[in-house]
C-alpha cells in the first residue's frame, strides 16, 4: 500500500490514469490539483517510471478522500492493471 507520509511504493501509470478519468479531469487539471506538471502525468500514463513526491502523494490522498471517501491506503498493492475496487 502507499503511505502518504513517505514510502518507496510507486503509483503506476494505469492507476493515475484510472483515477484521473474517474474524476473526469484533464491531465492539466489533475496535475494542478496534485501539484505537479501535466508532462509528469502524461509521462506516467504513457508508461515511464515516474516518482511522485510526498507532497504530490498527500494531495492525491486528499483528492481520494474528497471524491471517493477513501484514503490512499485503499489503493491495492498490485496496481499494474489500474483496477481500483472502490470505483466499482
Amino acid at each position: 500500500m502507499l503511505d502518504p507520509n513517505g514510502s518507496n511504493e510507486q503509483i503506476t501509470g494505469p492507476v493515475m490514469k484510472r483515477l484521473r478519468e474517474a474524476l473526469g479531469l484533464s491531465q492539466e487539471r489533475f496535475a494542478r490539483l496534485i501539484g505537479c506538471s501535466a508532462k509528469k502525468i502524461s509521462r506516467s500514463e504513457s508508461g515511464s517510471e515516474i516518482t511522485f513526491t510526498i507532497p504530490e502523494i498527500k494531495n492525491l490522498d486528499l483528492l481520494l478522500k474528497e471524491h471517493f471517501g477513501v484514503d490512499i491506503h485503499a489503493l491495492p498493492d498490485d496496481t499494474q492493471n489500474g483496477d481500483l475496487p472502490f470505483l466499482h
